[in-house]
């Protein structure tokens, strides 16, 4: 059990003792009140400060990663903040039985961890990418996926021994995502990767708020126009595809399943967590996020470089290399752009400004 699944456990055991042992309606409201007490504003939402607030006001202390893990796990669209339903619903949805049913997903990723582990050291550096290559070679019948048996025998074949018929069941049921019997490259390369990091998946947010300007929840053609040049795209200059046709274009490789032009945050995010799975290093990550959107800041190996630095000329003739920050979108030619932009983070005094 993580150190997060103990803290939701005392969590549960608290609210059971202070309500009396009362049903769960009892308890519901008892946490209701807990939750309003630290939502100052009423929006019905609390950020991370708050919920370690409440986590003290319940007893429930840990370390900072069990805290984080725990956020995570309510905030699951990474925008910052946890609902009361979110929170509530999360803490109650697990039945009697729920011992039982933990004890067998813990089972199930301590085999997944182990599998990983073993490719991961097969894969001389290539993380996760050397997935499907491990799985062609369980592959005996060279159907592109495995069955049970090619599972379990692959498996045997990595130095992963002793499983019991049930652990082989479970790890079907954990990689078997559409229930046919088989596992196929996509599915074995998805149950390997797991959850991605909450650092990861608040820099994927902040990216996806670049695009998603208005804050709809829905990403179309009209939100990136402006933000990609499409203009030089081979087949717009030949005449054969138009603007915002190649947009279309773009918006397609991060759509999940059938292309209808919108890309939801949970699609964007699924995009990211397939790139995530194949690189080890977190502050790498962070710095292809960050470059790739053109998002300023991150720290040390993780810091900005995509972000034009200008040379500004002030009317006094004093001159300093500023950083035109979160600049996607903003081509060299740019320059009024540029002005707004600096004027915006505080530049003062813009007599020139040089690329």
């Amino acid at each position: 059990m993580s150190g997060a699944d103990l803290m939701e456990k005392r969590i549960r055991e608290y609210i059971e003792v202070k309500s009396g042992f009362g049903d769960p309606v009892v308890q519901e409201r008892m946490l209701k009140k807990e939750f309003k007490f630290f939502d100052k504003d009423g929006s019905g939402e609390i950020d991370m400060a708050e919920f370690c607030s409440v986590l003290e006001s319940l007893n429930c202390r840990g370390s900072d990663n069990d805290v984080d893990e725990l956020f995570d796990r309510y905030d699951s669209d990474c925008g910052g903040t946890i609902t009361f339903t979110e929170f509530c619903s999360h803490l109650f949805k697990k039945s009697g039985d729920h011992h039982a049913a933990e004890g067998d997903v813990n089972v199930t990723k301590s085999i997944v961890a182990r599998v990983r582990e073993e490719i991961l050291r097969r894969g001389g550096g290539n993380g996760l990418r050397s997935a499907a290559v491990m799985l062609k070679r369980m592959d005996k019948d060279g159907s592109n996926s495995l069955d049970r048996g090619e599972l379990k025998e692959g498996l045997e074949g990595m130095g992963i021994c002793g499983l019991l018929d049930e652990d082989v069941d479970r790890l079907m049921k954990a990689f078997d995502k559409d229930d046919s019997g088989k596992i196929s490259v996509e599915e074995f390369y998805k149950g390997l990767q797991g959850d991605m990091k909450r650092r990861r998946k608040v820099i994927v947010r902040m990216a996806y708020n670049i695009l998603d300007a208005d804050g709809s929840g829905s990403v179309t053609v009209s939100d990136i126009r402006g933000l990609y040049d499409c203009s030089q795209h081979p087949l717009v200059t030949a005449g054969k595809m138009t603007e915002d046709e190649a947009l279309t274009e773009v918006l397609a490789s991060y759509e999940q399943g059938v292309s209808d032009g919108i890309v939801t945050f949970q699609e964007f995010l699924e995009y990211y967590r397939d790139v995530s799975a194949g690189i080890d290093n977190d502050d790498y990550f962070e710095l292809m996020v960050r470059n790739a959107w053109h998002i300023s800041g991150g720290e040390g190996q993780a810091a900005n470089t995509s972000c034009r630095r200008v040379l500004v000329t002030h009317s006094d003739k004093s001159e300093e290399v500023v950083e035109v920050m979160n600049d996607l979108g903003i081509g060299p030619k740019d320059i009024e752009k540029m002005r707004k932009k600096l004027e915006a983070q505080g530049v003062k005094d813009i007599a020139k400004i040089t690329v």
